[in-house]
């Protein structure tokens, strides 16, 4: 395996600055340590051990857009998806990197011993050029080598108590920033009634915030009346359903329909997105490039799809949305009922 041909090119930083080499167990010392280090003095290696993915693949991105710049070639892949050896083979095109890569790992835990010990080897070496950032869901082969040569932000050993009065700050800082104060009765009903998991309770409360309209508080009434309870599949896994697989399971209190609607819409949106660049044959990659949120694997099958879909489907989609937007808002139709129209109104949509 190349680990080398990843790490031979030169960015414009000072070469005497040295990798710190620290451990965070704490968001607030974790953000400090960013905004004091970046742009020019954050670390070549990072590894974010989280165990909910979507607060770790947040860390990833906030990570990635501060090292980055444009031009600059940057690389998501997943320990599960791809061996290191086809990784370094994507990469290997030292031609056309006029600045150093990043590359960001996630799901450390999937590697094999033969694969997580080239990376050990890589990051022994004192020459280290490129940008390393690594994710996993817990203790990976790669902590300890990690934390003698980089930045570690471990929430793993997190106390039950402790997580529960983060994630209350941060739905408090939340509300805040939309012009709302979110009572701590409001926020008490909340954590009972959802399973704390940080995408689920952002969408709670983004709900709460639009539901509240003009009023300034969000009060436990409101939480009684809009936030659903938790459910197996995310409001998200169910947009998902409808825009890419025509699938629809019913079922839908009000409170998880108006949450639904902005997810399918963003789905509408990034298909639309796909669709029209694939059209204009940008390459994958490209692609890639302006949509990072999106992992390899998963860009490339929504990429197939939304190729055999069309662009028309995800414009339709988007005009059949509206439509069901204002009909819920008279309260004269069944939810899922208007659900399940549009799914099937849409799956008539297909590529002219």
């Amino acid at each position: 395996m190349r680990f080398n041909c990843l790490f031979s090119y030169t960015r414009e930083r000072s070469p005497s600055v040295k990798d710190p080499s620290m451990k965070y167990q704490n968001v607030k010392l974790f953000q400090k340590h960013l905004e004091a280090s970046a742009p020019h003095g954050l670390s070549r290696v990072y590894l974010i051990a989280i165990p909910d993915d979507f607060e770790r693949k947040r860390w990833l991105d906030v990570l990635a857009s501060l090292i980055s710049v444009p031009d600059q070639p940057l690389f998501r892949l997943s320990a599960a998806d791809a061996t290191l050896s086809e990784l370094f083979t994507e990469i290997d095109s030292p031609s056309l990197f006029a600045q150093e890569p990043v590359a960001l790992i996630d799901e450390l835990e999937k590697l094999s011993k033969k694969q997580a010990q080239g990376f050990i080897d890589l990051l022994a070496r004192p020459d280290l050029t490129g940008y390393l950032i690594f994710g996993s869901r817990g203790k990976s082969p790669l902590y300890s080598a990690v934390e003698k040569r980089g930045v570690v932000f471990d929430l793993c050993e997190e106390k039950p108590w402790e997580k529960d009065k983060r994630l209350s700050e941060h739905l408090f800082d939340k509300a805040r920033q939309a012009g709302k104060r979110l009572s701590s009765e409001a926020l008490q009903l909340l954590l009972e009634r959802v399973d704390k998991d940080i995408a689920l309770l952002e969408g709670e409360v983004d709900k709460l915030i639009c539901f509240t309209g003009s009023r300034s508080s969000i009060e436990p009434s409101d939480v009684q009346k809009i936030a659903a309870s938790s459910r197996s599949h995310t409001l998200w896994q169910v947009a998902e359903e409808i825009v890419w697989e025509a699938r629809f399971e019913g079922g839908l209190d009000e409170a998880s329909f108006h949450g639904l609607l902005p997810a399918i819409r963003a789905q509408l949106q990034t298909g639309l997105k796909i669709s029209s660049l694939a059209a204009s044959q940008v390459s994958l990659s490209e692609i890639g490039a302006r949509l990072p949120k999106i992992w390899p694997k998963m860009l490339e099958k929504r990429v197939s799809q939304a190729m055999k879909l069309g662009s028309n489907y995800f414009q339709k989609g988007l005009q059949l949305l509206f439509r069901i937007e204002l009909l819920s808002r008279s309260g004269s139709s069944d939810l899922s009922v208007l659900l399940d129209w549009f799914r099937s109104s849409l799956t008539k949509t297909g590529k002219n």
